[in-house]
């Protein structure tokens, strides 16, 4: 019987978040912008007649906010949109078992910014918490 230096040291092959998250099937939004560690899942949705934004961040991005809460912008061509969230306390949760995490965050809108956004060509969103901002670049289809 052989003894071998390398089954002992032989290390486990662990998972980087960008082996993990394209694993994950989120179902409550569609893919719509991403940067090199996070995805973000966007939809416009109406509850009770008003509009809003419902956004989920995946990936590595953390984060835990009290009272302000985030803006959320997006830059077309010649101009930008800025949205403030809809809930001032926002806090990502951890996925299990994994370094991913996920972040809900739901932003008020009026007609006129849901069409803004539905009809012009979008360059680049940005989430901005107190002082840290984070960008994504729009997927085109």
């Amino acid at each position: 019987m052989a003894f071998s230096f390398s089954s002992l040291f032989n290390s486990k092959k662990t998972h980087t978040n960008n082996d993990i998250i394209p694993k994950i099937k989120y179902n409550g939004g569609t893919k719509f912008a991403e940067n090199k560690t996070n995805e973000v899942y966007l939809d416009i949705e109406e509850l009770g007649g008003f509009p809003f934004i419902k956004t989920a961040i995946i990936g590595d991005f953390s984060v835990k906010v009290k009272r302000t809460g985030c803006t959320l912008t997006f830059i077309f061509e010649n101009e930008s949109l800025i949205l403030s969230s809809d809930n001032t306390s926002i806090e990502s949760n951890q996925i299990k078992n994994t370094n991913v995490h996920f972040t809900e965050i739901d932003f008020e809108l009026i007609a006129e910014e849901v069409e803004k956004i539905k009809n012009e060509n979008i360059a680049e969103i940005q989430y901005t918490f107190k002082d840290k901002t984070i960008s994504f670049i729009p997927i085109t289809a």
